[in-house]
């Protein structure tokens, strides 16, 4: 019966507009996030006793070992129905095959993706830098009711990368690692920036356009600008490079890195300097932006000559 279903609604949305679609791609997604944070809710109260249906204070303290690893548990419930499921849904429902429509065939080779692992390591410093340049902008007074939130949010986000072990390293890189990689790139550059590719026929107003709903969507008003231009930098990579594998493989190794370097420096196994590397020295910023196209300028080149 429910394979009969399935069979049915593929297809469903074949003819419908791109203004229609946006539409409808985000009630998938709110329907995605509804249904897994009531199925992570109901594990996280199984496992953890902790419910996230009440309203008591106590599930959120930060405090409590039992509500951090319940958040985490939550954390990846939600990043498998935000971000994971609503691509799956939604192309099933257009009809279109997932591996070709994504360009997820074609497997990449060792040294493009070493190419991509230098890549990352060099946008780091470019990212804290504008990071620098983000926070020295007030707080616009418009938003004053995202403040809370956004605290909170950064709040929530050092609690998580307390890593006292290789095993909550290994959590935090399947978190913010793998899942993030791999359910942002399936929606944002492979769902909304084709969906605006098609529409508007600009591959640059896609990329950009795409850039700006991945900084907003992430709620925290001091890193707009590092998550805007490399959000179009990845977007970029998976233009030119004709292959979502790309920008998967540069945002897990952004990730990545990011996780792991914080902690090295919790351990104390390298300075705490490295966390700020590009932020006071324009120098390293500069460089590594001339490290960045001169890496990603071939390939882009080959690329537009392809196409």
């Amino acid at each position: 019966m429910e394979f009969k279903i399935i069979q049915k609604t593929k297809g469903a949305w074949t003819n419908t507009s791109y203004s229609t679609l946006l539409y409808l791609l985000l009630v998938v997604i709110l329907g995605g996030l509804i249904s897994s944070y009531l199925l992570g809710g109901i594990v996280c109260q199984l496992v953890y006793g902790i419910s996230f249906f009440s309203s008591s204070h106590q599930v959120f303290d930060i405090s409590n070992p039992d509500m951090m690893n319940a958040m985490k548990t939550m954390q990846l419930f939600n990043a498998v129905g935000m971000f994971v499921l609503p691509p799956v849904v939604f192309l099933h429902l257009r009809g279109l095959p997932f591996s070709n429509y994504l360009k997820l065939g074609n497997p990449l080779n060792g040294f493009t993706i070493v190419k991509i692992f230098v890549l990352a390591l060099v946008m780091i410093p470019l990212a804290n830098f504008l990071g620098s340049l983000n926070e020295s902008i007030p707080f616009p007074e418009f938003l004053n009711f995202l403040k809370l939130a956004e605290e909170q949010s950064l709040v929530l986000t050092e609690q998580f990368l307390v890593m006292d072990s290789i095993w909550d390293l290994g959590i935090m890189i399947l978190i913010m690692g793998v899942l993030a990689a791999v359910g942002e790139e399936l929606l944002f550059r492979g769902i909304l920036q084709n969906l605006f590719h098609n529409w508007s026929k600009s591959k640059h107003l896609a990329v950009w356009l795409t850039a700006l709903l991945f900084s907003v969507i992430h709620m925290q008003y001091h890193a707009v600008l590092p998550r805007f231009f490399l959000g179009a930098f990845i977007g970029y990579v998976y233009v030119y490079s004709g292959s979502l594998r790309s920008s998967i493989y540069l945002h897990f190794f952004y990730n990545t890195s990011l996780v792991i370097l914080s902690y090295l420096i919790q351990h104390n196994l390298v300075s705490e300097s490295w966390e700020r590397i590009g932020v006071n020295g324009l120098g390293t910023s500069i460089i590594a932006l001339v490290l960045l196209f001169s890496f990603s300028y071939k390939w882009f080149k080959d690329r537009t000559r392809l196409t």
